[in-house]
This record gives C-alpha cells, sequence and structure tokens, in this order.
C-alpha cells in the first residue's frame, strides 16, 4: 500500500506544479490587466536592460514607433520645456560633430540620441508611482539572476581586456558596479515603504547579495559610493536608529582598520590604485587640454577617442566628457534639462510630500557625481536609463492619479486600494 501511495503523490505532483504555474501566470494576468499599454511599454523597456545593451537599443529604437502608430505625439508637446532643451543639444551636437570630422560611428551615436531623447520624454510622461515602483522592484529582483550570470563567468574563469572582472550582463563591470550601486539604494527605498516584516526582510537580503556581486566586479569607486549614498537614505527613515547603527558600525570598522592595519585590503585591486590614478590624471590633462582649445561648443562625439585615440576611449570623468564633446553650451543644456525635473521634487519635499523620493533622488545623484569623478557609467544605455527613471519620474509626482492612500506602500504583485487616486488628492494625502 505503501508503494501505491508514493506511486500516487508522484502522479499528482507534476499537476500540482501546472497547478501552481498557471495559477501565477493568471495571477500576473490578473494584477496588471488594469495598466496601459505604455506602462506595459516601459516595463518592457526595463526588462530589456537585463538582455543585454543590444537588446535596449533595439528596445529604444522601436519606441517612437510605437508612439506614432498608438497616434500619441501629443506626448512631445506636452513636454515642452523638456523638448526644447533636448532639440537645442542635439542640434548643437550635431552641428559640431560635422564641423570637427566626426566619423560614422560618431554619427550614429548622434542618431541613437534621438531615440534616447524620445524615451527620455516618453519615461517622464508615462511613468507613475506604481510602475516606478514596480520597476525598481524588477531590477532589485533581477540583480539574482545578474549574479548568477556573473558566477558562471567565473566559473568559466572568462577574461577580458581588463582582466578577470565578471560584467554580468552589462558589457564591462563598471557598469555592472553602477547598476549594482543603484539596486541597493532601491532595496532601501522599498525597505522604508514596506510596512510587513516579510518584505523588509526580503529586501534586507537583497542587499549583501549584491555586495557580494560587488566584489566580482572589482570596482574600487563603487564601494566608496556605497558607502556615502546609504546613509543619505537612512538619514530619511522613519526610524532613525539604523542610521545611528550604520554609522555607528562603519567608524568601528574604520577604527579597527586603522589600529589593526591594513585598513583597505578588502577593497579589490588596491595594490594599482596609485598606478591607475597617474593614468586618470594624465587623461584627465589630455581633456582639459581639449576643453581649452574649443571651451564653448567642443568636439562632438566621440571627441576623446577622435583627438587622444591612443590614449583611451574617453576622458574618465563626466564632467570633462561633456565639456570636451559638447563645450559649455552643451553642458548648460543638459544641466537646464535636469534642472526641470530635480526642482520638482526638491518642491514637493519642501510641500512634505515625497520625502524617500527626494531621498533616492538625492542618493543617485550624488551617486552619479562620485563615480563620475573617474568614469562615465551614467552614460551608459542600461544604466543611463535607470537614472533616468528616478530623475525623469519627479516631475509626474503632481499628478493626482498617482497618489495613493495605501500607507502599505505594496511593492510587487499585490492589489492595490480600488479607485483610490481622486480622492486621496482631495484629502492632500502625502507619500512619506
Amino acid at each position: 500500500m505503501a508503494l501505491d501511495t508514493n506511486h500516487t503523490d508522484l502522479q499528482k505532483s507534476p499537476s500540482k506544479q501546472r497547478g501552481f504555474i498557471s495559477r501565477f501566470i493568471q495571477n500576473l494576468k490578473d494584477y496588471f490587466s488594469d495598466f496601459s499599454s505604455n506602462e506595459k511599454v516601459l516595463l518592457g523597456l526595463t526588462a530589456s536592460i537585463f538582455l543585454g545593451v543590444t537588446a535596449e537599443i533595439i528596445a529604444l529604437i522601436l519606441l517612437p514607433f510605437y508612439i506614432f502608430r498608438t497616434n500619441q505625439q501629443f506626448i512631445f508637446l506636452r513636454r515642452k520645456k523638456d523638448l526644447r532643451f533636448l532639440s537645442l543639444f542635439w542640434v548643437l551636437s550635431i552641428l559640431v560633430t560635422a564641423f570637427h570630422g566626426g566619423e560614422l560611428r560618431d554619427f550614429l551615436v548622434g542618431i541613437f540620441m534621438v531615440f534616447a531623447f524620445a524615451a527620455m520624454i516618453f519615461i517622464a510622461y508615462t511613468m507613475t508611482q506604481r510602475t516606478f515602483r514596480i520597476i525598481i522592484s524588477f531590477c532589485c529582483f533581477m540583480s539574482v539572476p545578474c549574479l548568477i550570470v556573473a558566477l558562471v563567468q567565473d566559473a568559466m574563469g572568462l577574461t577580458w581586456s581588463y582582466g578577470a572582472r565578471y560584467p554580468s550582463v552589462f558589457y564591462n563591470p563598471n557598469y555592472y558596479a553602477f547598476f549594482i550601486s543603484l539596486v541597493i539604494l532601491f532595496c532601501l527605498f522599498n525597505i522604508s515603504k514596506s510596512e510587513k516584516l516579510s518584505t523588509k526582510f526580503l529586501y534586507g537580503v537583497l542587499i549583501p547579495i549584491n555586495l557580494f556581486a560587488l566584489y566580482l566586479t572589482e570596482c574600487r569607486t563603487t564601494f566608496v559610493v556605497v558607502a556615502i549614498t546609504c546613509p543619505i537614505m537612512l538619514a530619511f527613515f522613519k526610524k532613525k536608529r539604523w542610521l545611528f547603527i550604520y554609522l555607528g558600525v562603519f567608524a568601528a570598522l574604520l577604527l579597527g582598520g586603522f589600529f589593526l592595519g591594513d585598513t583597505l585590503t578588502w577593497i579589490p585591486r588596491m595594490d594599482s590604485i596609485v598606478h591607475d590614478l597617474g593614468r586618470r590624471l594624465s587623461i584627465w590633462g589630455s581633456a582639459l587640454d581639449g576643453i581649452k582649445d574649443a571651451p564653448i561648443f567642443g568636439y562632438g562625439y566621440n571627441a576623446y577617442s577622435r583627438i587622444f585615440n591612443h590614449d583611451s576611449n574617453h576622458a574618465h570623468n563626466l564632467v570633462l566628457e561633456i565639456l570636451l564633446d559638447f563645450g559649455v553650451a552643451g553642458f548648460l543644456l543638459l544641466f537646464a534639462y535636469f534642472f526641470i525635473n530635480v526642482d520638482k521634487i526638491i518642491h514637493l519635499h519642501r510641500q512634505n510630500k515625497v520625502h524617500m523620493r527626494y531621498a533616492l533622488t538625492l542618493a543617485v545623484i550624488v551617486s552619479v557625481i562620485l563615480h563620475g569623478f573617474l568614469d562615465i557609467t551614467m552614460l551608459w544605455p542600461q544604466t543611463g536609463l535607470l537614472v533616468m527613471y528616478v530623475v525623469g519620474f519627479s516631475t509626474e509626482y503632481d499628478k493626482k492619479h498617482i497618489f495613493s492612500p495605501d500607507r502599505s506602500h505594496n511593492i510587487l504583485f499585490h492589489q492595490h486600494a480600488e479607485e483610490p487616486e481622486l480622492a486621496s488628492a482631495e484629502r492632500g494625502i502625502s507619500d512619506r
């Protein structure tokens, strides 16, 4: 009888598995059934990040065709300020590239920027609070498959021109490291927005997992970036004890390392930091020389590789790269575009509405600035799109339909309260 029973259980298990999968798929369909087509396209664009940069570029190229196919050209007219600054910047960049004898690849980058700018305007128009939370949660969960890819690369003994540093799906380990620094901030944001202990624990577990992934990238800068940006998020938590615990542990580690010696030996590639910094200084010096010769308009796309092709592909500094490529004029146009977006969330923060969104935006901007001292990681399509999600979303926080009375801040695959938007806006409920 025991054998018969076990045989019956074995027969039932595949059907149970199929039932679980079918229920899961149905739950997904039900959850996303009330999402607009634009929101679904935005989610698809996010998914393309993890299929590699080629897949994302294809998705970005297809996006304008979707916009015109669905007769949504009005999106660009409703974002007139964004369109004005981005259009002026693009015209300037193409003219300068042509004037300084840009090559075919340089003009291809310029053409791609049309699709990138279209995506930036689409994101700012389409993104809602609900979609934003799903996107950053999806990025948090996808960090686990990204780590698995990096571990497979490690197990296979793969090496690149930069050594045995593992980029996962991000082409370069520095881009992967920048993604990790963003994911850690996303996890802290979701922890602050979750009331369930199990959800907080889930995102809390993802943080050390991503710190381990960061070690595989051997990106020294990102260790410093994470150490600085995490307390920015913790400072806005309701319970300040987490900030004090973090600062206490961090101070203890620094003091312990100082008295015991070898403070920074756990950071990868510290033995070559003097050599690498010297090379950076040489690159920055060359970039400054180029900027002095064309300070107003720059040299156009890929200027550093065209002028100093024997040295490096880029200036290894975000500000120097922009100034060398587009000059002070291009820099100011880009600054004006980002100022429009960031100023909105600062304004709402002062109105006591979006404290954690303000904290996340501030932490991401600090992360971009710190990374930008030594590299241009945010200018890569995969990482740049994630930055735009955070910065570009801020202008949509004043729309009524995104304020929800659901104070539990459910993150993923949970039902939302029915028709909450207008009622909550009328009551002036804030996102704290």
